[in-house]
């Protein structure tokens, strides 16, 4: 019933794909828990509570959890649905291929700037040097693009589902805009829930 009127569905019809920045990412982790573990566990004591709605999560989405996680995970088990995307028989745009081509070269060029840009610095320390040289360039090149397998797993999910994507990857809601996927962050999720 609340997750009823937090969605806005009704009772069997809400599908949502979990993306592991629910859990990974701080801003979102702190609704459930300060750790990985904790917001999983406290994730799933609300999900267990929702009916007529299901949960899915990617196997690589699992496995990247498990990564991230400082003890082991509980049991998905009848709250969340583990499923993996058809990914032989699905089809996207070539537009969006030939955008993401572009956007590529782009962050590439982007990256190179970079570099150059601290190759020539010979004032600053090495390791400071080095990490500042880590973070633009990341900022570059993955910041605000779909960057990882697990991302276009949830994507294409989501796609071949109807589903809505519960995330808060940059990335991956520009990616889900580009095909029509509908997504939701957990900000929004957490504060219908403390309305309902």
């Amino acid at each position: 019933m609340v997750f009823r009127r937090i969605f806005g569905g009704k009772a069997g019809s809400s599908a949502y794909v979990l993306d592991t920045s629910l859990f990974v990412n701080p801003d979102a982790r702190k609704y459930f828990g300060h750790t990985v573990h904790d917001a999983v566990v406290n994730f799933l004591a609300v999900a267990a509570k929702a009916k007529g709605i299901k949960f899915y999560m990617t196997p690589s989405v699992v496995k990247e959890l498990k990564y991230f996680a400082e003890k082991e995970l509980p049991s998905f088990k009848n709250i969340i649905t583990i499923k993996a995307p058809s990914l032989y028989e699905l089809k996207i745009p070539a537009i969006i291929m030939y955008k993401f081509i572009d956007e590529l070269r782009s962050r590439v060029n982007a990256g190179l700037r970079v570099s150059e840009k601290f190759v020539r610095d010979e004032k600053t320390p090495l390791e400071e040097k080095l990490h500042k040289l880590r973070v633009q360039y990341k900022e570059s090149l993955r910041e605000g693009i779909l960057d990882s397998e697990e991302d276009f797993e949830v994507l294409m999910l989501a796609k071949e589902m109807a589903a809505t994507i519960m995330t808060m990857d940059q990335g991956l809601v520009k990616a889900a805009e580009e095909l029509g996927v509908k997504c939701v962050s957990i900000d929004a999720f957490y504060d219908h829930m403390k309305e309902a």
